[in-house]
């Protein structure tokens, strides 16, 4: 049994993750304490839609598209789909299918088609994802917009608008939190409805899928609003473990005192409790974003980023039993 766990703190990044517009305020999406004071967050959504980009833009991912009525055709005999030879085709073919997961209902080729069994066509997430919560606090911030160049310009010409566009945009800068926590024994693997598995993949396929997840998150980034804001880790602390838990979840607490963050190294210590007995992690800084940096250094062995993400890329080789990929 194998379980890969990631808490990460990421580099300060702004407005990550818009909600819906109240007439022409774009409101950020956020999270309501119980003191009354606000964090914002980036979505599990949205932070899982900019990991598919990247495995797509740099790592040749195939993401879910209009070929899967192709898929549907070639499962499919005398009107009824074979639910697990669609399921296991779609798994080998599509990487976002088999990491993240994903739910097919009334799946059709010139007309809906019957299910061997169950309604749906079901993949659980072997990899899962939390909300990112900001670090310091929401304060009410507000920028100011409007398209006055352009209007001068172009717009009042094309468009034939008489006056320009105002807009206000809520805006928050702040390192964030989440977790990533995979499942490395059902990556590869297609489940049935009856609780049987079966191999789809061989495990070297099975390592390079998760090693390129960890470069996506080494590197993670936003493209928001026409800015470029970088999600790469200032903090790491995880591994592969013989327990399937995302055990530093509640274990990592920061606070931004202005200058540099400041890490609960109790809190963290702590935490270590809940690994299994002979365990321990990895914990990964950036040089000069704590205040207590010395101190997390001589307690817990931190090593540059890099290297935390070298160790654990092994470590899944070790379990995958691969020597190179």
């Amino acid at each position: 049994m194998g379980g890969l766990t990631l808490t990460i703190i990421t580099a300060k990044a702004s407005s990550l993750n818009y909600g819906e517009s109240v007439g022409n305020v774009s409101v950020l999406k956020k999270l309501s304490l119980g003191d009354g004071s606000q964090k914002t967050f980036v979505s599990d959504k949205a932070l899982k839609y900019d990991m598919r980009r990247k495995g797509k833009e740099e790592k040749g991912w195939k993401l879910l598209d209009e070929e899967l009525k192709n898929y549907v055709a070639g499962n499919t005999t005398n009107g009824t789909l074979d639910v697990d030879s669609f399921g296991k085709t779609v798994l080998k073919s599509y990487e976002e299918f088999d990491l993240f997961g994903g739910l097919f209902t009334n799946l059709k080729t010139e007309e809906k088609v019957k299910l061997s069994y169950g309604d749906s066509v079901k993949r659980v997430c072997p990899v899962k994802v939390t909300y990112a919560f900001s670090i310091s606090k929401f304060s009410g911030d507000i920028n100011f917009l409007n398209n006055i160049d352009a209007y001068n310009r172009y717009i009042k010409h094309v468009e034939d608008k008489s006056e320009q566009a105002i807009a206000n945009s809520e805006e928050h800068t702040s390192h964030y939190l989440y977790t990533v926590t995979v499942d490395l024994d059902r990556i590869g693997v297609w489940e049935k409805e009856d609780g049987t598995t079966e191999e789809v993949l061989d495990n070297k396929e099975k390592a390079k899928r998760v090693l390129d997840l960890l470069d996506i998150i080494k590197t993670l980034n936003r493209q928001i609003k026409g800015r470029w804001e970088n999600l790469s880790p200032v903090f790491v602390v995880g591994g592969v473990f013989n327990v399937k838990h995302p055990f530093f979840m509640e274990g990592v607490e920061a606070v931004d005192n202005g200058d540099k963050l400041w890490l609960n190294i109790q809190r963290l210590k702590e935490s270590y409790g809940y690994l299994p007995e002979g365990e321990t992690p990895i914990v990964g800084i950036l040089s000069g974003v704590f205040e207590n940096e010395g101190e997390i250094r001589d307690t817990f062995g931190a090593v540059p980023i890099a290297e935390v993400f070298n160790k654990i890329k092994d470590k899944v080789r070790e379990h995958y039993g691969v020597s190179e990929v």
